[in-house]
This record gives structure tokens, C-alpha cells and sequence, in this order.
């Protein structure tokens, strides 16, 4: 990390972040909408694996996936108005990710939240929790019966 990171207090222990990291949330996240600013973490280089880190509240904070690792047909659409908000001139300028619930003591019942992704401009350090209907998947589903590439989330 460079000489600007910053170590923040997380559920999961200190996470060093430097300024490049943090992305910020116009509209929240659902449940959470007056936390504003993020700091997103990956696990190790190559998982598919990241931490949402509310820079406002210690306890608050999430796993997330790139859920392309394991569904590579999971495309979802948003609304003229999320694009904006985003400053997303098409799809490819977004990285997709979704929440994953592990269920204290049973990693085995791990779920992928499929149906309230969160899209974040990385160049522009901005995100948006779209909430998508009809998306041809389940709305929450175990990763378990993905065989995706890194099963191992206790790991991570």
C-alpha cells in the first residue's frame, strides 16, 4: 500500500485502503441508504472475492462476488437514470458484483444474492444498488451448486 492508505476498523479486522479504493454511494445501499462512502477490498489478487467497507460505520460492511465467476450468463439492466447516476456510458464501463451470505458456522449453506446487484464505476469511483426483477436466475442461490472457481470462502 502506498504512503496515503488508511487502515480502517471492519468486521472482518484492519483492512488498509488507499484512496482509490473508496467509491462512493449517491443513494446508499438498501437498508443502509444514509451510508455514503465505501472502501472496496479484495480478498487476494484473482478471487472472485471482495469487502464493501462502510468508511462510516465500522459494523457495517459486506462480502461481495463477481458473479460472473460463476454464472457466466448473468447480465442484468438498468434504468437510463442508474446509468447516469453511475456517469456509465455502457455496460462495460461497470464492474457487477453481488452480496453473499455466509451463515455463521455452516460456510457450506453460502449464498449469491443475485437479485440486488451492486454496479460501481471503478474510473469514477461511484455506486449504485439496482435492484433487478425477472432476471432468469433465482433471486438468491447456494454456492455451492455453482462449482464455480474458488469454492474455498472460508479461505478467501
Amino acid at each position: 500500500m502506498g504512503k496515503n492508505s488508511t487502515t480502517l476498523d471492519s468486521r472482518i479486522g484492519p483492512l488498509e485502503v488507499s484512496p482509490d479504493r473508496t467509491i462512493f454511494f449517491p443513494r446508499g445501499l438498501i437498508g443502509f441508504e444514509t451510508l455514503r462512502e465505501f472502501a472496496l477490498v479484495e480478498f487476494k489478487p484473482g478471487s472472485p472475492f471482495h469487502f464493501l467497507q462502510s468508511l462510516e460505520t465500522a459494523a457495517m460492511g459486506m462480502m461481495l462476488a463477481d458473479p460472473l465467476s460463476f454464472l457466466p450468463g448473468y447480465e442484468i439492466r438498468l434504468a437510463e437514470a442508474e446509468e447516469r447516476i453511475l456517469k456509465a456510458r455502457a455496460m462495460r464501463d461497470l464492474v457487477v458484483l453481488v452480496s453473499v451470505t455466509v451463515p455463521k458456522g455452516n460456510p457450506g449453506e453460502t449464498t449469491l444474492n443475485l437479485s440486488g446487484p451492486i454496479c460501481i464505476n471503478v474510473r469514477e469511483r461511484l455506486g449504485l444498488q439496482s435492484p433487478q426483477m425477472d432476471l432468469g436466475f433465482p433471486s438468491r442461490i447456494l454456492l455451492k451448486d455453482l462449482g464455480g472457481p474458488d469454492q474455498r470462502l472460508v479461505n478467501a
